[in-house]
């Protein structure tokens, strides 16, 4: 399919969804953007002139005012005729846009969350409810295409554009080839892997948000102000015993990845693949790099932990369990933010009886990812 002929439909009037709508339309396509008619009030700049400024270093190389074929808070007229449906929103987001989306859509299309979380697995009976599972393709991606930002109201900036290597798979896996056939014709540093296991285990998110807050947790509670005005360069604060705490975390989830046939690598080897940050130890390379000048808000912060945390420690810990692997760091870290945050964050998180996964042995598990049956 030419670029020219791909109507897409952009679910998430933040960062990432505005960077990705504008984008895309730079590069050819037809982008419809949608946001949840409860943040009409954020999304106004946006919504008022059709479309937003774009900066930074673009996947399209260009920049500037884009007009987007359609913005709008009707998720039934922004999915209505698209090819490929992204769902770009934190974890704790994706339920409202797929309880918004799923009664309008239609048989052919594919649907991409570009911020994994076991979206696929989470959502799936959610569309075999609605009895067009078998007519559409849903998969994810590990993570978002873009380090970026909205600068100012309508417009968004991109720091970095992630050119080496994001995972992307199908649920069930027998369909992922087409849909990144789609993908790549515009995002090409996204490649197959064999199942959505590798997508979240190798979600690079998830090793370092939490082991990194530990360390400087007042200073990330308590001195944090709005972004915008200071907050906190929360990577050039990174410290030696956060690494550590990254690196225990990284033993047990490779541990449950080689049990269960995926090939992971440690965060450290993964900031040095996408980035080239490197260091005596993750610490200093983050520290040297370029996110080091990011600041991070308290709001934002509580954000990135409630994915990490309830969307993917407390199923890996319960993975764990089910398979025998002892995950004593990944627990201790849920436990120790719930205290640290006064957040519960076992409460409400993401479960393997919410994945379809809860008394599968390991053979059971990759036959369900695979074939989408045990």
């Amino acid at each position: 399919m030419k670029r020219s002929s791909l109507k897409v439909a952009i679910c998430g009037g933040g960062r990432g969804g505005t960077a990705l709508a504008a984008d895309l339309t730079l590069m050819g396509c037809t982008v419809n953007l949608f946001q949840l008619p409860q943040f009409q009030r954020e999304f106004e700049p946006v919504l008022s002139r059709g479309g937003l400024e774009l900066t930074g270093e673009t996947q399209s190389g260009k920049t500037g005012f884009v007009k987007l074929n359609k913005v709008t808070t009707d998720p039934k007229e922004a999915v209505r005729g698209a090819n490929l449906i992204m769902v770009a929103a934190p974890a704790f987001g994706h339920k409202a846009f797929f309880e918004a989306i799923t009664p309008h859509l239609e048989p052919g299309q594919n649907i991409l969350v570009n911020t994994c979380y076991w979206a696929a697995l989470r959502f799936a009976p959610m569309l075999k409810k609605r009895g067009i599972f078998d007519e559409v393709t849903l998969a994810e991606a590990m993570i978002l295409p873009y380090a970026c930002n909205i600068v100012e109201p309508g417009v968004t900036h991109i720091h970095r554009t992630k050119q080496e290597f994001i995972a992307l798979a199908a649920f069930p896996a027998t369909k992922t080839d087409g849909i990144l056939k789609m993908v790549q014709a515009f995002y090409p540093m996204h490649q197959k892997v064999p199942n959505v296991l590798w997508t979240n285990l190798a979600n690079i998110n998830v090793p370092i948000h939490a082991p990194f807050t530990v360390p400087i947790a007042g200073l990330v509670f308590d001195r944090c102000t709005d972004g915008r005005q200071g907050g906190v360069k929360f990577y050039g604060e990174a410290t030696t015993p956060g690494a550590r705490l990254t690196a225990a975390f990284d033993q047990e989830r490779l541990a449950i990845g080689k049990a269960l046939g995926v090939e992971l690598q440690t965060e450290e080897e993964i900031m040095r693949r996408l980035y080239g940050y490197k260091g005596k130890d993750l610490a200093e390379a983050m520290r040297k790099s370029e996110h080091a000048e990011m600041y991070t808000d308290v709001r934002f912060q509580h954000g990135l932990l409630e994915e990490d945390l309830r969307y993917c420690y407390v199923s890996l810990a319960q993975l764990g369990d089910q398979l025998g692997i002892p995950t004593p760091v990944t627990k201790g870290i849920l436990t120790v933010m719930s205290v640290m945050a006064g957040i519960d964050y076992w409460a409400g998180a993401t479960t393997l009886k919410d994945l379809g996964l809860s008394g599968l042995n390991k053979d059971q598990i990759v036959r369900f990812v695979e074939q989408g049956r045990v």
